[in-house]
């Protein structure tokens, strides 16, 4: 097992956030995310670019990866994520790999920060009423 080649490919997941461009993450061609605000799973790579294009880079301002473990094909990450309104997110990340690239990703939210303001998450992650 190569760790760093699978560290460098959640790097460029985590750095997209920050910049939008998920072109140069490596999905798996079967990727699955599963969103943090329904039972919904995203399956593919143009269904997964989509709802994360279309969301939370927007509205981040700061990404900050604290810890990451790789034991493939399984990795975990705990990152926050800054909002453009100044909220700080924490996340738990769980990630599967394939011989192709990330093929499952499904992020937890540290309940801190919603405690504070339980409908900013769903504003910041859908853009209503942001």
């Amino acid at each position: 097992m190569d760790k760093e080649k699978y560290r460098k490919m959640l790097d460029a997941y985590f750095h997209a956030f920050e910049t939008g461009d998920y072109s140069v993450v490596q999905f798996s061609s079967k990727i699955e995310f599963l969103t943090p605000l329904s039972d919904d799973t995203f399956k593919g790579i143009d269904a997964v670019v989509t709802f994360l294009t279309n969301g939370v880079w927007k509205r981040t301002t700061e990404v900050n990866v604290m810890y990451v473990t790789i034991d493939y094909p399984t990795a975990s990450s705990v990152w926050q994520m800054k909002t453009t309104k100044g909220t700080l997110y924490t996340l738990n990340n769980f990630f599967r790999f394939d011989e192709e690239g990330i093929s499952y990703v499904w992020p937890m939210f540290d309940p801190k920060a919603i405690m504070a303001n339980p409908d900013g998450l769903v504003q910041w992650i859908t853009g209503e009423g942001y």
